[in-house]
């Protein structure tokens, strides 16, 4: 073959290559997903901020080197490669990961179209797992990747086990992990419900690490739970981000208001996340003016996003916002609004500390594309991913609770209760100072 053929061959292969990004940019549609962003179980994801955009004009390449670079590899593989390779598809597909992998961002990532259907099934609220989300983050002092407990979903099997939030995994039934994606880690932890796995974690304020054994199961999350406390104290869990939440919010609101509500204790806890846009309707019930959010796009200064004037909560009612280190992403801005604006006084243990903001894209092939494309700041402009003390990130209590006593572990869901508590405390005082002030 001439020189000048196989120069027209790699530029036809690395044209047709540019054409699947494109095609599946300009045609894909936006998805927006529950939380963000393990493509393979919803039970084991990482948090997040997610907004749905459609993908708009895509600039050619200038400079077609790389694709053709990209060409003789694959060429190369394909032709001496000692197994023969029978599914193209697999190496673009593996393209596809390297280049995010390039990003060293662990929430932009490729799902292929079968993980994209199983998550799409599984993100309506029902699914099999350890209910555990998990995250990978880079750690500043080490360089090291770790992946970590996000939070934990009351209603799951790891609720009723001694993992806590920001416990780093170190094995899986015995294998470590280290070096390992995100991905890897969570198909090694999913399995059918029933079946065992064991984690071994290691926790901050303790020297060994602690061998966690896990039964499966069905794990399904409710949105919004509420109910009236005595003292006529209004409490409302709100559980993730998703289509349903603000409804369900509403209904929360509008019923505890009806019966009488004098203060109201809003727990965040182990909310992981979601729509960014259901973020900012339950904002705008709380807050009546001023910006909610400012969301900075790539190589732009931060854009507000205000208030519509429409709050449904009294002005003067006395309010607690409950976090702890399963509260992350939109549960982060709604936090950071509420302490911002002084219309809550946070409390609990710091939160996860994560202010991105992927938008989902659906390829052509019915894969789906994953992409970190801005960041997001607290009213006051505070960007909670930056640490304000060691090891610490994410929003800071106003009131801080302690850290679970390692030798009194217990399961997360008896520690929670005893947050709960103090969070009842602390909107008892704030109450009885409200009612002073006014004599």
């Amino acid at each position: 073959m001439s020189v000048h053929s196989n120069r027209m061959r790699m530029g036809l292969w690395a044209a047709a290559l540019f054409s699947v990004f494109v095609v599946g940019a300009l045609f894909g549609r936006g998805f927006t997903l529950l939380t963000s962003f393990n493509p393979l179980s919803m039970a084991e994801m990482s948090p997040g901020t997610v907004r749905t955009e459609r993908a708009g004009d895509v600039t050619a390449p200038a400079d077609l080197k790389p694709l053709a670079t990209f060409w003789e590899v694959r060429d190369k593989i394909k032709r001496n490669f000692v197994y023969p390779i029978e599914d193209d598809t697999k190496l673009t597909y593996g393209a596809i990961r390297g280049m995010l992998e390039a990003l060293d961002d662990p929430y932009s990532r490729f799902m292929t179209p079968e993980e994209y259907k199983e998550f799409q099934s599984e993100s309506e609220g029902h699914f099999s797992g350890i209910g555990a989300v998990l995250d990978r983050y880079k750690d500043a002092e080490t360089d090291e990747w770790k992946i970590v407990i996000s939070s934990i979903l009351p209603e799951g099997p790891a609720s009723k086990t001694a993992l806590r939030p920001q416990d780093e995994i170190l094995a899986v039934d015995g294998k470590s992990v280290e070096g390992m994606p995100l991905s890897r880690v969570v198909s090694m932890i999913r399995g059918a419900a029933g079946t065992k796995v064991k984690l071994t974690v290691r926790r901050k304020g303790q020297r060994d690490p602690l061998d966690v054994e896990i039964v499966r199961g069905d794990v399904e999350i409710p949105v919004v739970e509420y109910e009236m406390l005595p003292g006529n104290i209004g409490y409302i869990w709100l559980r993730n981000f998703n289509r349903q939440a603000p409804a369900k919010m509403r209904q929360a609101i509008e019923d505890l208001k009806a019966r009488g509500m004098k203060g109201l204790l809003l727990d965040l806890s182990l909310d992981p996340g979601g729509i960014l846009d259901v973020a900012i309707e339950i904002g705008n019930m709380f807050v009546a003016k001023g910006p909610l959010v400012w969301i900075r796009e790539r190589g732009a200064e931060p854009e507000p996003i205000m208030a519509r004037g429409d709050a449904i909560v009294p002005a003067d009612l006395p309010i607690v916002c409950l976090i702890d280190g399963g509260s992350a992403s939109a549960s982060e801005i709604l936090a950071g609004l509420l302490q911002d604006t002084g219309r809550a006084v946070v409390c609990g243990q710091h939160s996860f500390g994560k202010a991105g903001v992927q938008t989902v894209i659906e390829l052509n092939d019915g894969s789906s594309l994953v992409l970190t494309t801005a960041v997001y700041l607290t009213p006051k402009k505070r960007d909670i991913s930056q640490q304000w003390a060691e090891g610490k990130r994410g929003v800071k209590p106003d009131v801080e609770f302690p850290e679970p006593d390692p030798e009194k572990q217990g399961s997360y869901t008896e520690w929670h209760e005893v947050q709960k508590k103090k969070a009842v405390e602390v909107l008892q005082q704030h109450m009885a100072a409200r009612a002073a002030a006014q004599g």
